[in-house]
């Protein structure tokens, strides 16, 4: 069996829906399945990622989503093929255009494509439900809730802890708010006793500023594109995170967190997250510090967050979707 995907990554887009795709085919290379992205754009980390779990990669020059991107597809993809795609630009004609002739998997969040014609549904927020697809794809096989969160096996591992507290910050792999920065100088004023770990990706902008002002602060480490983002967070006090997948990753790891909803398409985690929540897509929310400062100063609290969080994810979501695509 191969998995094709087709997805992107941008300084833009973020490296979001990348991720999850890549969890997915983490599993199913070690299912033995064939794995091929199809990508319009790919950074040396995304190509070397995906040659350690030898996953093929392709590009694309098609606007994806388009009449000559399924066309692209068409010619790339032998029929009858599983294709999974996750792109918030893609649309019901392109759904509709390919049925047919494929497999169709899609990552959904906002089950706002009508008709959304494909063979398996995956959207692992908890709020998602069958009655938010029953119209708009009756046929569909669904992989809901937080039991299918596309957790890489990394997060699955132990790792040893460093014997200094330390608070970890993660704002995607390209932050194009800055809020890592805003963030970092925030929990340097209301986290003194702690060290601060900022892991930013790829493509953030901000990196020349945020090494500067780890220069100036030695409670600040820097982790421009770590191999193994677990392995940072292994053992913090608190991880604050953008809203999206880190979210599952981090309680996967069975942490405490603070989730920020930075954009639109994050809302739904404002009433249906393991963690507190912080409205931030206005802008630095005002009650972040105060905040940071309830949940340091309540242990019990955040080992209670954590646990509850993790009873939700076990990190074996990803496995879960690749035997659901095995049956459509």
């Amino acid at each position: 069996m191969h998995l094709w995907v087709r997805t992107e990554a941008s300084a833009q887009i973020g490296l979001g829906h990348f991720m999850r795709c890549f969890a997915v085919a983490e599993a199913a290379r070690h299912r033995g399945m064939a794995v091929t992205f199809l990508l319009n754009e790919s950074t040396e980390a995304i190509r070397s990622r995906l040659a350690q779990i030898g996953a093929g990669c392709r590009r694309l020059e098609t606007a994806i989503g388009s009449p000559q991107d399924a066309a692209a597809i068409r010619a790339s993809v032998p029929t009858g093929e599983l294709l999974l795609v996750d792109s918030y630009a893609v649309g019901a004609d392109f759904y509709t255009d390919l049925y047919a002739d494929y497999r169709l998997a899609v990552f959904d969040d906002l089950a706002q494509v009508r008709p959304l014609n494909v063979h398996l549904v995956i959207n692992a927020a908890a709020s998602a439900s069958p009655e938010m697809y029953a119209e708009i794809a009756p046929d569909a096989q669904l992989c809901l809730g937080p039991d299918y969160a596309p957790i890489r096996h990394e997060f699955r591992r132990t790792y040893p802890t460093s014997a200094r507290a330390h608070i970890s910050v993660l704002f995607g792999g390209s932050d194009p708010k800055g809020f890592t920065t805003l963030c970092a100088e925030a929990l340097l004023e209301v986290a003194p006793r702690y060290d601060i770990r900022l892991i930013v990706g790829p493509a953030n902008g901000d990196v020349d500023a945020l090494r500067r002002l780890c220069a100036a602060h030695a409670a600040l480490k820097l982790y421009l594109s770590p191999d193994n983002v677990a392995e940072v967070l292994s053992g913090a006090s608190l991880v604050v995170t953008a809203a999206g997948g880190s979210v599952g990753e981090v309680a996967a790891m069975g942490l405490p967190a603070l989730v920020m909803v930075v954009v639109d398409n994050q809302a739904a985690l404002l009433s249906a997250s393991p963690y507190p929540v912080l409205d931030a897509r206005d802008g630095w929310p005002d009650g972040f510090k105060d905040k940071v400062k309830t949940l340091l100063s309540d242990v019990l609290g955040r080992v209670s967050m954590a646990a509850k969080a993790h009873a939700l994810v076990d990190g074996r979501g990803a496995e879960r979707i690749v035997e659901a695509m095995t049956r459509v």
